[in-house]
């Protein structure tokens, strides 16, 4: 028969220093040592608690003003990391308003696992008062915010010392800039798109949309038509209330009509040579005049095409399928059969010389409204990317 004697309880104490002076022999040193005391299971556990309740609160003090320190620090640092990547935007020329690629958004995240790498790298020597490695945090720290005031400062007058000749880099940076401009905009716009089939479900969608209601447009794009009857629907716009808010479309036996606000008028293109052709319309809500270019140029004009009616915003811009519905409902016998690129749209009329320069790859206007660009065109239903220079 088991004696009730034996089961022991374990109790863990740290006794601090004032109690190993007063009632041991041994000197355990700078460091406290648990302490592994039987406890009688008919014994009362409350006398041993008074000392445990001191050293939980002690250490629950210790870590508090640990976290307060590490917060603190990594604020500091923030705001040295801030005021740096400032100067280095102005040392580059850039706004300190404007977005920069080179500076990376804050993540909370990534600083919240950065505070509990460091709460857990020093464990618990934090929860020492006097610990070397609390100390070796504080001079780390030290150490870095007066490194990043000294980078600081440097760039600061590197500033100084550009806003003092600004004659001398203008000519080497406005080259240079140009040529990185120009370089990065042909990387981004120097794509075509292919539809190969009819089908109800292949598009591509903008991520753009109208902000607020625009008066007048002009929209071109380079396109070659693919083979098979109707040239289908290169491009739409669908609004809240009206899905046929600007479309262009050719299918069946019908001319390449424009459509504002679902009216429609006919436009006297020939694009179904299998050439590729530079197009443009433009409109404007006064009179509803519109024309009609191709390849520079001028091939139909007229009026009365919604007149006063203005373009409505919040819309979905899709190319090479008819919209029924905001944003949707294809229909496969309206669809686009063929190549697309360059397409921009502008929220005002272009000059005939502007159109002409378009086509003839003398200039190199950005619309306002949608800017061909691989980051602004969403490819959906098996719709090919390849590369594609217009004027070679």
């Amino acid at each position: 028969m088991r004696n009730p004697l034996q089961p022991l309880f374990l109790v863990f104490s740290i006794l601090n220093h004032a109690c190993m002076a007063a009632g041991s022999e041994h000197d355990y040193g700078a460091h406290p040592r648990f302490i592994c005391t039987p406890l009688p299971a008919d014994a009362d556990p409350s006398c041993f608690s008074t000392t445990a309740k001191a050293t939980i609160l002690h250490l629950r003090e210790s870590l508090v003003q640990q976290k307060e320190i590490i917060l603190d620090q990594r604020e500091a640092i923030r705001e040295l990391t801030a005021k740096l990547s400032m100067c280095e935007a102005f040392g580059r020329g850039v706004s300190p308003h404007s977005h920069h690629p080179g500076m990376a958004p804050h993540h909370p995240h990534t600083d919240e696992g950065h505070y509990s790498n460091q709460l857990g790298h020093h464990g618990n020597s934090n929860l020492q008062p006097d610990s070397p490695k609390r100390n070796s945090s504080t001079a780390y720290s030290s150490s870095l915010r007066e490194l990043l005031q000294r980078k600081i400062s440097t760039l600061e007058e590197q500033l100084h010392h550009h806003n003092n000749n600004p004659e001398h880099h203008d000519d080497d940076a406005t080259h240079r800039d140009h040529g990185s401009v120009r370089k990065n905009t042909q990387s981004l716009d120097a794509f075509q798109i292919s539809f190969p089939m009819r089908t109800n479900y292949m598009h591509g969608r903008m991520k753009r949309t109208l902000l607020q209601e625009i008066f007048a447009l002009t929209l071109c794009l380079w396109m070659k038509a693919g083979v098979g009857p109707g040239l289908g629907t290169p491009f739409s716009y669908s609004a809240p209330g009206q899905a046929n808010e600007l479309v262009l479309i050719e299918w069946g036996n019908n001319p390449i009509e424009l459509l504002i606000d679902d009216k429609a008028v006919s436009l006297p293109l020939s694009l179904s040579d299998g050439k590729w052709h530079h197009v443009c319309v433009t409109w404007t809500t006064r009179d509803g005049q519109w024309e009609a270019y191709q390849d520079g140029v001028q091939k139909g004009t007229g009026t009365n095409l919604s007149p006063w009616h203005p373009i409505k915003p919040g819309g979905v811009f899709i190319l090479g399928q008819e919209q029924d519905t905001l944003g949707g409902r294809f229909d496969a016998t309206q669809s686009y059969v063929g190549e697309m690129s360059e397409l921009h749209m502008w929220s005002r009329v272009l000059s005939a010389d502007d159109i002409y320069s378009l086509a003839s790859c003398s200039s190199h206007l950005q619309g306002d409204v949608i800017a061909w660009s691989e980051t602004e065109v969403e490819l959906h239903g098996g719709v090919a990317r390849y590369p594609f220079d217009s004027c070679h």
